[in-house]
């Protein structure tokens, strides 16, 4: 499966995300690859996470707000073949780049679809089971990433110093550093809302356990701080 076009130097941005704890390419993801991720998405039943009424981490300096639809399914399960074999690939492809990379998988897929502009999610910091290095394809649409300086230890969320942010569009890869790889530093960032439609993505994860349901991914996520 080819996965990147050609501009992409896949060592460089693993060294980059290594060194910031996160890295874009634009353009980066096949034409090929898009059209079966999305195809495959539309083939599976989401379900919708409202962390409105009811935030993440609720009166918490860490609080984390997010609503938007989503599904996370095991690496291997039968209902997401191309996602199988991009994990698999890359995967294989990236483990030889660092020492610490050599034992690195990713096996969970997770979709999310942006409906409208009221889909985003507040700045946070991925899950503390999230090993290693993360991967997220921007499948269509366009979004705001913003990634912050956190302007206290801990960190509080209600006082952030925004670093950069980027533009994601359809075909842009996201590689995102978590605990375990490098210094194990945890990169706060913002999910913007859609700029127009709606914006359909893939996070691609390691976990020691893997999720089976958004019941169970809701449980863990309320211990991210």
């Amino acid at each position: 499966m080819k996965i990147f076009n050609q501009h992409v130097k896949l060592q460089s941005a693993i060294a980059k995300t290594r060194e910031t704890g996160y890295y874009f390419i634009d353009d980066a993801v096949t034409l090929e690859l898009l059209q079966a991720l999305e195809v495959e998405a539309q083939q599976l039943k989401f379900e919708e996470g409202d962390h409105i009424a009811y935030p993440i981490n609720q009166g918490a300096p860490t609080e984390v707000q997010q609503f938007h639809e989503r599904i996370y399914l095991p690496l291997d399960n039968s209902k997401t073949p191309t996602s199988n074999q991009l994990c698999h690939h890359l995967s294989n492809e990236i483990q030889s780049c660092y020492p610490e990379l050599k034992t690195w998988l990713l096996n969970e897929i997770g979709f999310q679809r942006y409906r409208n502009t009221k889909d985003w999610i507040s700045p946070h910091r991925d899950r503390k089971s999230d090993q290693f290095l993360s991967l997220t394809i921007t499948i269509k649409g366009s979004a705001w990433i913003n990634i912050y300086r956190a302007l206290t230890d801990p960190p509080d969320y209600s006082r952030l110093q925004l670093k950069t942010r980027f533009l994601v569009e359809r075909g842009t890869a996201m590689f995102l550093r978590a605990p375990g790889f490098g210094n194990g530093q945890q990169i706060i960032h913002e999910v913007g809302p859609p700029l127009f439609g709606e914006r359909l993505i893939v996070n691609l994860r390691m976990r020691p356990t893997i999720l089976k349901s958004p019941e169970e991914y809701s449980k863990i996520y309320c211990k991210v701080g």
